[in-house]
């Protein structure tokens, strides 16, 4: 009865998520991690990380990352990277993720 009850409890801690694994630490968020980069969203910074508690036993990935410097890029270099195009998303122009799409003016007011 025993071996059933941990295997249920094992089971139970790998599907629920935002339960932790042994092995893993939780994750720590990375609030003042440099950009890569300056501009064109070509850059990533680290936003959260965790450690393996027992090495060669962890599966998965150590750090969380996101793309970051919107400024677009001066001459000669590509205005944004791969991914993102010129946009407005505020008072000046930016690289926007070319997936975005803004609602159309439908009237004139």
């Amino acid at each position: 009865i025993m071996n059933a009850f941990i295997f249920i409890v094992l089971l139970f801690s790998s599907t629920v998520p935002g339960v932790v694994s042994e092995e893993w630490s939780e994750w720590t968020l990375t609030p003042n991690s440099p950009c890569s980069d300056v501009c064109g969203y070509c850059g990533v910074r680290v936003t959260a990380v965790r450690t393996c508690h027992t090495l060669m036993k962890c599966s998965g990935i150590a750090q969380k990352y996101e793309e970051c410097a919107p400024k677009m890029c001066p001459f000669p270099r590509k205005t944004c990277c791969a991914g993102y195009v010129k946009g407005v998303p505020g008072p000046q122009f930016e690289c926007v993720a070319a997936t975005a799409t803004l609602a159309a003016k439908t009237k004139l007011t």
